[in-house]
């Protein structure tokens, strides 16, 4: 090489000219070195995140909503009244939540409010819900009280049989 540099001018007369140094054909290999000290391996921790609940679907054909607990004049007020229809125990889910949409139960078959917040007006009728029929009325505490509500709601249950 150090002779294309003294004589390369003398071959060319006097042009200029320019040499490049070309690199050489190698290929560089970087040689990472591990320790001999075994490594432990760490799994990925999950993270269990909750999920905020969604208010369930019921899941029988027959739905009460209930405002609170029941006290035990309410219960046997109930009980009368689902005995009087044919309801026995567990054909029926007491619930304390209105559901989001009635028409996405695609099951029910009668939905009892028996919530003072969602009665409409002071005359109880039946709603067609899909398949299935809904009454609101005024919740258990007041039917005991006032016989002409109790009188309407059970005319309205003995249509709905």
């Amino acid at each position: 090489m150090e002779i294309e540099k003294d004589y390369l001018a003398q071959l060319f007369d006097g042009d200029q000219l320019f040499v490049f140094q070309e690199k050489e054909d190698s290929n560089e290999y970087i040689i990472e070195q591990e320790d001999t000290v075994a490594k432990t391996v760490q799994e990925p921790q999950e993270e269990i995140k909750s999920k905020p609940e969604e208010p369930k679907t019921p899941q029988k054909e027959v739905v009460i909503l209930v405002s609170e607990n029941l006290e035990n004049p309410e219960k046997e007020t109930l009980n009368k009244l689902l005995k009087a229809i044919n309801i026995e125990e567990g054909q029926y889910e007491i619930i304390q939540e209105h559901p989001q949409q009635l028409k996405s139960i695609q099951h029910l078959k009668l939905f009892l409010s028996f919530h003072n917040q969602f009665v409409q007006s002071s005359e109880y009728s039946i709603l067609k819900i899909n398949k299935g029929n809904a009454i609101y009325a005024h919740d258990l505490a007041e039917l005991n009280k006032d016989s002409s509500k109790k009188l309407m709601l059970w005319n309205l249950l003995k249509t709905v049989v």
